[in-house]
């Protein structure tokens, strides 16, 4: 078994107005979140449901198999069920840069806990919203397939566009895809580096907010059409076309 380190993706993100001067600390301790991979459950936002089989473990060791997104929301969720639904944006960090990490090839980990996320920057990060303003957050994971789908760019907004519309893209899936996100939590940023925490051993809330404490993160496995069910309905389209010639 090997533990995932996550490093730091550089993305620009789109931003129409200069950066407020609120920080946060970008770093996910293995203490405060760790990541597995789902195969015997459907996604609960795609209605759940045993897969049947499949094993819950380590994420795949592959670098670059996994991305992740720290997602901000203006609003407190109780539920979220459609994270993808605009509720949720991609949070900027320096220069615009999105905050995201990827999974490398991590060290031995002895395949007892799950595999870490963290390897993020431990300084301070300036965010897109003002300090004293709070904001609800979330760290969301997929499995790098789905990324390669849409505009091919592992992007929350490519990301998140197949999500909404996964009955169009699941057919093109290859392999299993997988897609989870961590307890929600809240910040608060302050106006200088390190930055409020993001993620703590606790959910317990500060009084900069609620940080994000969610270990065991499962990524949980989408559904996606079964090899016989496609076979059927391609022989059910060519049956359709074999009698209309007929009639014709």
């Amino acid at each position: 078994m090997k533990k995932l380190t996550l490093t730091i993706v550089c993305a620009m993100a789109m931003t129409g107005a200069a950066f407020a001067q609120g920080y946060v600390n970008w770093n996910i301790p293995t203490a405060d979140v760790t990541v597995e991979t789902n195969a015997q459950t459907f996604s609960p936002l795609f209605g759940g449901g045993s897969t049947g089989s499949g094993t819950v473990g380590l994420t795949a060791t592959v670098a670059n198999g996994f991305y992740y997104a720290l997602l901000t929301s203006t609003t407190v969720p109780t539920t979220d069920t459609t994270v993808w639904d605009g509720s949720w944006t991609g949070a900027a960090g320096n220069g615009g840069v999105a905050m995201t990490a990827v999974n490398t090839t991590g060290l031995t980990h002895g395949g007892v806990a799950p595999a870490t996320v963290n390897g993020a920057s431990g300084t301070g990060v300036q965010v897109n919203w003002a300090a004293g303003t709070t904001q609800s957050v979330v760290l969301v994971g997929w499995s790098a397939n789905i990324g390669l789908l849409g505009t091919g760019a592992e992007t929350w907004v490519n990301v998140s566009n197949i999500l909404a519309n996964w009955s169009t893209y699941q057919s093109s899936v290859v392999g299993q895809a997988f897609f989870g996100e961590t307890t929600i939590g809240s910040v608060n940023p302050t106006g200088a580096s390190p930055g409020d925490t993001l993620f703590a051993t606790s959910s317990t809330p500060l009084a900069t907010g609620t940080p994000i404490f969610s270990l065991n993160t499962q990524l949980y496995l989408l559904p996606v059409p079964e090899p016989a069910t496609m076979a059927l309905a391609g022989l059910g389209g060519l049956g359709l076309l074999l009698f209309r010639r007929r009639r014709q």
